[in-house]
């Protein structure tokens, strides 16, 4: 099925620009197809007047009063590799830029949990010191605790009673109603959402497999994004565990299409950004600073990088994710979930298993840098050098939104801040969230059009405008061109 015909834009507009790509990865339970990524375009896209012009809004065909929406197309692509995806079009905004909206999906993978699995996974979190428990996570740690504890003794009174012939019939059947009822709620709520982290989030021989089926779907739709001429920017959206998944993906990518054999001649742009960035980050003495004095400064310098990425040349491949949205994500208790307590997950930062947020330098005694050297070149022997494999938010901005409640039922106790883990390069934006009870468990409401939200701070933004700016389907940082590029013909 060909592409929608769409109108061109009344004469006197700019020259069309390469498009963008937005990819959405769902979260954790039994998602259907589609559902994330509709509601997430409806608010980003659809329902935000300024980014179309006049000619592309249309009546919602949702509401009977016949309010205008942005217009956009679900139109088949075989990049998702499934029947049952598609990608969500949108006609030329108000910069002359279409965006193509995308879901990774990968839900149908991580069914089949146990209860085995999940019982498993549950022990290992809770068998821990006191003091390997995060501060953020021990409410949780608590209420998870103590419902095993009731439930152990319950069933250990009931064998007993059993054994020695001292429970009646009514009893008996109520204990059985119960029992029946705890089971009902474990295949009904335990393993469709907690299922699906027990099976990706730690690597072990019971989840090696599933965790490299979902990271192969996801590497081949990114991979497939990033050779495709058609765009110059990617935008790596994810929600709940679905940012674990992308993290990894991330970094993944990155070793593969990371600048390596620059010149100091012939990559003078590149390296003069990636200097900007040692300099801005990073102390003699220090191969991660504590805090940084020029946030806003450091996401310039990793929006410039991405620009002397993004295309293609000898040395490495397009470099075209510009930013990386979680929203709330569970990577603030990575200490807790991944690893066994902070200190092991300090070691993973330092050893380069994990990409920190500014990345950690080579030489920090000497200054430290995002470079390290890899040969000669073989014709004239100059030096080369490389941007090592942890350094992938040196071209990738990292925007954390989440809303912090008191730990228990408000808020969302999924979600927090991630600069103890991964460091203050990530811009993280606490936000206030209402749905339809109130402050109770917002995890799914971040994209919600009809929850109210505000960002906590001086400057208060609605959810959805933090959403939107975090997103930057326009592109603040982006400098205008006299000239834009061709554009090849849509696959």
């Amino acid at each position: 099925m060909p592409d929608p015909i769409i109108a061109p834009p009344p004469v006197g507009k700019p020259p069309r620009k390469p498009g963008q790509a937005v990819v959405i990865v769902h979260g954790m339970g039994e998602q259907r197809p589609m559902d994330t990524l509709r509601g997430f375009v409806s608010a980003v896209w659809s329902h935000d007047p300024s980014r179309a012009p006049f000619y592309a809004h249309v009546a919602d065909p949702a509401d009977p009063a016949g309010a205008k929406i942005n217009q956009s197309w679900i139109t088949p692509d075989s990049r998702t590799n499934s029947y049952e995806l598609r990608r969500i079009t949108t006609p030329y905004d108000v910069d002359s830029r279409r965006t193509d909206f995308y879901e990774l999906y990968w839900a149908d993978i991580t069914q089949g949990t146990t209860r085995g699995r999940l019982a498993a996974w549950v022990t290992n979190l809770l068998w821990r010191k006191p003091a390997d428990i995060p501060p953020d996570a021990r409410k949780l740690y608590l209420v998870t605790l103590l419902a095993v504890i009731i439930v152990l003794v319950a069933a250990l009174a009931l064998a007993t009673s059993v054994w020695q012939q001292q429970i009646s019939w009514t009893v008996g059947a109520l204990v059985t109603i119960l029992a029946s009822f705890v089971i009902w709620s474990v295949d009904r709520f335990g393993l469709p959402y907690f299922g699906d982290v027990a099976a990706y989030v730690r690597a072990e021989a019971a989840t090696v497999e599933k965790r490299a089926l979902i990271r192969s779907r996801g590497l081949k739709l990114l991979k497939c994004l990033m050779m495709d001429d058609t765009y110059d920017r990617i935008v790596l959206v994810s929600h709940s565990l679905g940012s674990m998944i992308a993290y990894d993906l991330l970094q993944i990518l990155w070793a593969d299409f990371r600048p390596r054999k620059l010149e100091a001649i012939r990559d003078k742009a590149k390296l003069k950004v990636i200097h900007a960035i040692d300099k801005a980050t990073l102390v003699a003495g220090s191969a991660w600073p504590g805090s940084l004095d020029d946030l806003a400064g450091f996401r310039r310098h990793q929006w410039e990088l991405y620009r002397q990425l993004r295309t293609k040349d000898d040395n490495h491949g397009p470099w075209k994710i510009s930013d990386f949205v979680t929203l709330g994500s569970p990577l603030t208790h990575s200490e807790f979930l991944v690893t066994h307590n902070l200190a092991e997950f300090r070691r993973g930062i330092a050893e380069r298993l994990f990409s920190a947020c500014p990345p950690v330098a080579e030489g920090a005694a000497a200054g430290g840098t995002l470079l390290y050297q890899e040969g000669r070149n073989r014709s004239s022997g100059k030096p080369q050098r490389a941007v090592h494999h942890g350094a992938v938010f040196a071209a990738t901005r990292w925007t954390n939104i989440f809303d912090r409640g008191n730990g228990w039922l408000t808020g969302d106790p999924i979600s927090g801040p991630m600069a103890e883990n991964f460091g203050p390069g990530v811009e993280n934006i606490q936000v206030e969230l209402r749905g339809c009870l109130g402050r109770v468990f917002t995890h799914t409401l971040y994209w919600s059009l009809t929850a109210t939200g505000v960002e906590v701070g001086d400057r208060p933004r609605s959810h959805l405008a933090v959403l939107r700016d975090a997103v930057d389907l326009g592109r603040k940082l982006e400098p205008s061109q006299a000239e834009a590029p061709t554009i090849p013909p849509r696959k």
